[in-house]
Parts: C-alpha cells; sequence; structure tokens
C-alpha cells in the first residue's frame, strides 16, 4: 500500500497547491480592485476633457440620497461610478448637505467640484427676489433712475431728495 498512500499524498498536495493559487490569484485580483477604488476616491479625473466637455443639466429632488445622485451623474455620463460618488461625498467635508434643485454641471468637472456645487447655499440673490415678489407688490419706478441701496436695505437719497428721515439732504452730502 505503500504506492497508494504516495500517490494520495501527491494528490493531496496537488489539490492543496491549486486552492492556494485560487486564494492568492483572487486575493491578489481584489486587493488591485480595493487599491484602485481607494485611490480614485481622491484623485478621480473628469470624464471628459475641457475641449470636449458637455453642459448638463440635471434636477436633485428633495431628501435624494447621495447614492440616488450619483446614480443619476452616472446615467447622464458627468460621473463614471454612483458608488465612487457616494464615498467620496461620505469622505467629503460636506456629507449629507446636499441640496434639492436644478444645477447646470460639466463632463469636465472633477467629482469634488460636483459636491462643491450640489451642496452649496443658495445666491442670496434667489433667495431675495422670492422674498420681495411676495412681500413687495409696489409698481417699479418707470422713470429710468434706479435708487440705490445699504447694506442695511435702506435707500440712499439722490442729491437734493429726501432723506430717509423725510428731510432733504443738502447738496454735495452723500
Amino acid at each position: 500500500m505503500k504506492v497508494g498512500q504516495i500517490i494520495g499524498a501527491v494528490l493531496d498536495t496537488v489539490v492543496k497547491i491549486v486552492i492556494i493559487g485560487v486564494i492568492v490569484t483572487y486575493t491578489y485580483k481584489y486587493a488591485l480592485e480595493a487599491y484602485d477604488f481607494g485611490y480614485r476616491v481622491f484623485a478621480e479625473e473628469p470624464v471628459s476633457s475641457p475641449e470636449a466637455a458637455k453642459a448638463i443639466s440635471i434636477y436633485i429632488p428633495e431628501n435624494a440620497t447621495a447614492m440616488e445622485v450619483g446614480e443619476v451623474l452616472e446615467e447622464k455620463g458627468l460621473i463614471r461610478d454612483a458608488r465612487l460618488f457616494l464615498v467620496q461625498e461620505l469622505l467629503s467635508g460636506h456629507h449629507n448637505e446636499l441640496r434639492e434643485g436644478r444645477y447646470e454641471l460639466s463632463s469636465d468637472m472633477k467629482p469634488e467640484d460636483m459636491i462643491k456645487i450640489l451642496t452649496a447655499e443658495p445666491p442670496e440673490e434667489e433667495e431675495e427676489d422670492a422674498s420681495e415678489k411676495t412681500a413687495d407688490d409696489k409698481p417699479e419706478d418707470s422713470s429710468g433712475d434706479s435708487e440705490e441701496t445699504t447694506a442695511d436695505g435702506e435707500e440712499t437719497p439722490e442729491e437734493g431728495g429726501e432723506t430717509p428721515d423725510g428731510g432733504a439732504a443738502e447738496e454735495g452730502q452723500p
């Protein structure tokens, strides 16, 4: 039975070597993929060059998750991988700050630039315009003269006009 034991030991060794080879191969393959994914989290390049860039309009609904936003961006061709966008948003300083709205993005933007745009505060002009339309329904002066306002919202008097307290402004006085 020595020949049978030798053949069994050889087969046992061959099976172990094959199993170890498969494990090493898959470990190496997935380690490379993990390294590539980790590298791309911090160094992802734009989808296209500035010369071939396309401006694309997207709409982000209220309470959209980073994964949903990433899927929209991937579908529109602005990013390569929605999962990668999710991790980038998670690690950014803007986690859970995605805002509802319509955005103009370009295919030559990096994902980190897109995240900054998608999480930025809306310009105060839009908020002021909306509040002025509802609170101030006064007709505009059609004389063509424009009135300036100060930082605190008071109108500045024109030369020779009235001051905010009702008195007359003197010539040469600001």
